[in-house]
């Protein structure tokens, strides 16, 4: 009875649950227009197969510790740059699977494309940590709030999107902001525990950032945003 229970509080963060639909929509745009060759089918589930591999392993080196005893070598954001550079060599350098992304990016909507990044409204669980005393101030405000307020604009956008097409220049811009707007987080993580940009000593530090659950925000759902962005990108300048 304890080891049914150990595995379901495994199991039961919201956070496993957000990355494993992040991970499905995006696989239902690589594989949802028709004309798919064998070779590209292969590779997306070949990719799908890796990203429930690295989720493991991040949930396991997370439970034992590795991310935070590791965090001054930058290790989440080594996480981050493994998801994203892995999915891009996948996708990006055999032609014809580039080809295959193209199409795939065709196909997928505007508004798909933005309601993606609604999910992203989960972030006030951040918050939540924050008046529960297990994150800093710095941290909320260079990470979560800039994160919430997109997803928020994701909502506005979507509004917007039913009364017509948006203009995709505007798009881009959007898109673009929504990227980089994880490098704020991304910078606030490492600034009060062991790194070479440490300068906050006090309590609560950023620990719990690489600690599961939390560790598989960035080193999962948002490299996998990242590449919604970039899928989105893809789209609006080269379809």
């Amino acid at each position: 009875m304890a080891g049914a229970k150990s595995k379901y509080e495994q199991l039961r963060p919201m956070i496993i649950w957000l990355g494993l639909a992040e991970l499905a929509w995006i696989a239902h745009w690589l594989l949802a227009s028709d004309g798919n060759t064998p070779a590209f089918i292969g590779m997306v589930v070949a990719w799908i197969v890796a990203m429930l591999a690295w989720m493991a392993f991040v949930i396991l080196a997370g439970r034992r510790g590795l991310f935070l005893k590791y965090s001054g070598v930058f290790s989440n954001l080594n996480g981050v740059a493994a998801v994203v550079t892995f999915a891009v060599a996948v996708f990006g350098l055999i032609p014809a699977v580039r080809g295959s992304v193209l199409t795939a990016a065709y196909h997928t909507s505007d508004l798909q494309l933005i309601n993606f990044h609604i999910l992203r409204l989960l972030a006030i669980g951040t918050f939540i940590k924050f008046l529960q005393g297990e994150l800093p101030l710095h941290f909320v405000i260079l990470g979560s709030v800039p994160d919430f307020l997109f997803a928020l604009s994701a909502v506005v956008l979507a509004i917007l999107s039913t009364s017509g097409p948006l203009d995709h220049s505007y798009l881009i811009v959007w898109h673009l902001i929504g990227f980089f707007i994880f490098m704020g987080p991304g910078i606030a993580m490492f600034l009060s525990v062991p790194s070479p940009i440490r300068i906050y000593h006090n309590q609560p530090d950023t620990s719990v950032v690489f600690r599961f659950p939390m560790l598989l925000a960035p080193n999962f759902t948002v490299p996998l945003f990242m590449l919604a962005h970039l899928f989105a990108l893809i789209k609006l300048n080269y379809t």
